[in-house]
């Protein structure tokens, strides 16, 4: 039986809608951060409040691999994803044929297994246009 493990443990978090990311907000500033901080990079203030990120953004830019990577095999899609929070997500997208991306479209999280190791299936979060 495979293990289901997190690629990165404490990025987000799972449940009945589906998930968020987790990131950060500087108490001083206002700033949000993702991923999260140890210390507000503007500021430089230590107190930071952790935050739960909305689950829909935009198309800020993207990209299709067309050469195979250590866990992804060709072709994939990573896309800049715009958050309402005022940051930029880096994150893989939802690949299909039968469906184009556009500069500034509405897309959402979801969570998908990314790749296997040995007995472990590492789970992601990935991005995917709203229908």
């Amino acid at each position: 039986m495979e293990k289901v493990v997190p690629f990165w443990e404490g990025a987000f978090i799972r449940d009945n809608e589906g998930g968020r990311l987790l990131g950060n907000k500087c108490s001083a500033c206002g700033r949000i951060y993702f991923p999260k901080v140890q210390f507000c990079f503007d500021c430089l203030a230590k107190g930071l409040e952790d935050v739960v990120l909305s689950p829909r953004g935009k198309l800020y830019s993207y990209t299709i691999g067309r050469m195979a990577s250590t866990h992804f095999q060709p072709p994939y899609a990573l896309g800049l994803i715009d958050l309402p929070e005022g940051i930029r997500v880096l994150s893989p997208l939802k690949l299909s044929e039968d469906e184009s991306y556009r500069i500034g479209m509405e897309m959402e999280i979801y969570f998908d297994e990314l790749w296997k190791e040995e007995d472990q299936q590492v789970i992601g979060y990935k991005f995917r246009p709203v229908v």
